[in-house]
């Protein structure tokens, strides 16, 4: 069999693995460092054997760093959900990338094998936001408004279980309140959702209280790394240090032709190294922080008198740690209130574990939004009141 043969046969076989096969970048280096080893087995020149032998061990070494991240890749594999969450809950928004349906009720249980990890119901209001508790008209005269990704939203447990709609029960009904947490959000929808008039669209009075859940993967969001929020809205910084809204995530890819190279982004090697799962970088962090300021200041601009404030998520005895670190400090430099997740449930550093829904799901469970409710009333909203006096 001739090289020019063995080369169109591995060409033909690679595009039927990237099409059909799982982490097919893997298989297709195996084949190729196979069909590589049979070519200088086949080359009778010293020279060229020589070639065909390094070029082999060059493709298996990249296919077996392709097969390490895969292995290291922490998708659940045997994950699945069944119910209406998987059919018509979740809808394009132009302006947010996507957002829950209107008025929905959507069913949702989650099973990793054959362990059932939560069977729940995500109820959607109107607006387009999770339910709330009802509040009485005659003594609410203002609002508090959440915004974050699935815990903020309350992924996993039931409507009355989200910290936002215990924190309404608690406070007695003297505040509505309004969760534009979503799964998968991350700052740049705060942002989006209050700087083109959303939230003063949808929320009836005048806001005391913003509160913002942060967590360490908003930083990669809201840099378009995510997968799922392609059409997301894409803020640049500029030299100052301000952000400025520019279209979408997606916008630059079909400008540059990126949506091409969909196939090669099936690679887990190239993930790490340039896309979803590269590890964060000093101008993410900048970008990040730029954004939860802006979004800082545009509710002071519009709500005079309200306060904003973040729940930051994190283990100080993470591995990323210098991330939380710098994501704390940057917000404490911008005069932003800051309040560790980690100082508010007992235990917490030692066994997190306590916390979240099961082994395989790590969002916070019932009793986690139960003790944040508890603090977000006795020590954020009850200063709050006083502040705005």
């Amino acid at each position: 069999m001739s090289v020019g043969i063995l080369l169109l046969v591995g060409v033909g076989l690679t595009v039927a693995s990237i099409e059909f096969m799982p982490a097919p970048f893997v298989w297709s280096a195996l084949l190729w460092a196979v069909l590589l080893g049979v070519t200088a087995v086949i080359e009778k020149r010293p020279r060229s054997r020589a070639f065909w032998v390094n070029f082999a061990a060059v493709v298996l070494t990249l296919g077996m760093a392709e097969g390490y991240f895969w292995l290291q890749h922490d998708a659940v594999t045997d994950e699945r959900f069944e119910g209406s969450y998987t059919t018509d809950y979740f809808i394009a928004h132009d302006l947010l990338g996507y957002a829950p349906a209107k008025s929905y009720r959507a069913t949702v249980t989650k099973r990793v094998g054959e362990e059932l990890i939560y069977d729940t119901v995500y109820s959607i209001d109107a607006q387009g936001l999770r339910v709330a508790p009802p509040h009485d008209p005659a003594i609410a005269k203002s609002a508090v408004i959440f915004f974050g990704g699935s815990v903020t939203f309350g992924e996993g447990v039931d409507d009355t279980e989200t910290m936002p709609y215990q924190l309404g029960v608690k406070m007695q009904g003297r505040f509505p309140i309004y969760n534009f947490g979503f799964h998968g959000y991350g700052p740049h929808q705060m942002l989006a959702a209050l700087q083109q008039g959303l939230v003063e669209e949808i929320v009836e009075q005048t806001p005391s209280l913003v509160i913002y859940q942060a967590i360490l993967a908003h930083v990669a969001r809201s840099a378009g790394r995510a997968s799922w929020d392609r059409h997301g809205p894409r803020y640049l910084l500029n030299e100052k240090g301000d952000v400025s809204l520019a279209g979408h995530f997606d916008d630059v890819e079909e400008e540059k032709g990126e949506a091409d190279t969909s196939r090669l982004k099936r690679s887990f090697l190239y993930q790490r190294l340039f896309g979803q799962y590269r590890a964060i970088r000093d101008t993410d962090l900048r970008l990040y922080l730029a954004i939860v300021k802006a979004a800082r200041d545009d509710v002071l601009r519009r709500f005079p008198g309200c306060a904003f404030e973040v729940l930051l998520w994190g283990n100080p005895t993470d591995p990323d740690v210098a991330t939380f670190e710098t994501i704390l400090q940057g917000l404490m430099a911008a005069d932003i209130p800051v309040h560790r997740v980690s100082d508010i449930l007992p235990g917490y550093v030692e066994t997190p574990e306590q916390y979240e829904l099961s082994p395989h799901d790590a969002h916070p469970s019932a009793w986690a939004h139960e003790l944040i409710a508890d603090y977000v009333a006795t020590h954020i909203l009850a200063k709050a009141k006083t502040d705005i006096r």
